[in-house]
């Protein structure tokens, strides 16, 4: 897997390399500065060598090969995983390797990481946040001839991830980062140093039943995730996503609504949280009592909370009956 995919990266490169050499015979520019497109950072040729796959020291400012400023190619496993913005993502393995223009004798030097990404959410979508590989010197981000694509929804697809490295890489220090500054960022180590962020997602027991006249919500479980699944979107640091999942029962005939804002989180400090999102809709009722099940109700709240929760109901009224009780409310407590 890592092979096929180095060999789409490097006839990728072999190209923007072959355009580059033309444009300089024509007069045509600078072709090390003026841009951020890996293309003109690491221009190869038809004629360039490259150095083959296989064993070899970590680090790099020795020259591969005995080819001055190329990494030493190596294959290696990673076997690092981590959740983010709807996937499970696991890190199988990476190769490094170069090439050297055959014309010019300038040195590419490239990291190709294979991962097997599931999409967590029913729906197909793109696996899309900032990719980095950082050192203990330098960050690398993620090439534009990465080769990741649209997953079905609940399914696996297999991507390759390249970066364009220098000489120096240090794999000893490597780690992947994965999420821009402002959201929960998840952080593997390469080759087995350092400690991993994995951001995981954890399930909560939670159980009762909040109680009006004309409502029941009984609370089944819940959850604690950094990323939001239906969305594919990543919470923004220092925060969770709190998912409540219940069944609703109605005693109250047709079809009737709970909204987000009739719903509030109170923390163990005292403070009111709205709700993010609702999934909920509408409610079938009937004089004996309409179960409606895995309704789910989401608030964002700061990161491992602890202590004794409350949720309010506040509903329409609707749903208040003739003992004219406009809320309910049920408490549980997180460790």
């Amino acid at each position: 897997m890592v092979d096929r995919s180095v060999s789409r990266v490097r006839r990728w490169l072999v190209l923007a390399a072959a355009v580059a050499v033309v444009a300089a015979g024509c007069g045509g520019g600078d072709e090390t500065g003026g841009t951020d497109e890996p293309a003109t950072q690491a221009p190869s040729s038809p004629g360039a060598t490259s150095a083959p796959s296989g064993g070899g020291e970590t680090g790099g400012g020795e020259s591969g090969g005995g080819v001055e400023g190329a990494v030493q190619p190596q294959a290696f496993d990673v076997n690092q995983h981590f959740w983010h913005s709807g996937f499970r993502v696991e890190v199988t393995s990476g190769e490094l390797s170069f090439e050297e223009n055959a014309l010019t004798g300038r040195v590419t030097n490239l990291l190709a990481l294979s991962a097997t990404l599931e999409n967590l959410s029913a729906d197909e979508g793109f696996f899309g946040p900032d990719v980095v590989v950082s050192t203990a010197n330098n960050s690398y981000p993620a090439a534009i001839n990465s080769d990741v694509p649209d997953v079905p929804g609940g399914l696996k697809s297999q991507a390759t991830f390249a970066f364009l490295v220098d000489g120096d890489f240090d794999l000893s220090t490597a780690e992947l980062v994965v999420g821009r500054a402002d959201v929960n960022r998840a952080v593997v180590p390469l080759s087995g140093g350092g400690d991993a962020v994995r951001l995981e997602p954890s399930e909560l027991d939670v159980s009762g039943t909040l109680s009006m006249e004309l409502i029941d919500f009984v609370f089944t479980s819940g959850e604690l995730r950094y990323d939001i699944v239906p969305r594919r979107r990543q919470v923004e640091a220092g925060k969770q996503a709190l998912t409540l999942y219940f069944d609703a029962v109605s005693r109250k005939g047709g079809n009737w609504q709970v909204f987000p804002d009739n719903l509030a989180l109170v923390t163990p400090d005292g403070t009111a949280i709205g709700a993010d999102a609702v999934e909920i809709g509408s409610l079938p009722g009937s004089d004996d009592g309409t179960t409606t099940p895995d309704r789910s109700v989401r608030f964002l709240v700061d990161e491992m909370p602890s202590g004794s929760f409350m949720i309010r109901l506040t509903p329409g009224n609707w749903f208040v009956g003739a003992d004219g009780v406009t809320e309910a409310t049920f408490e549980f407590t997180l460790p």
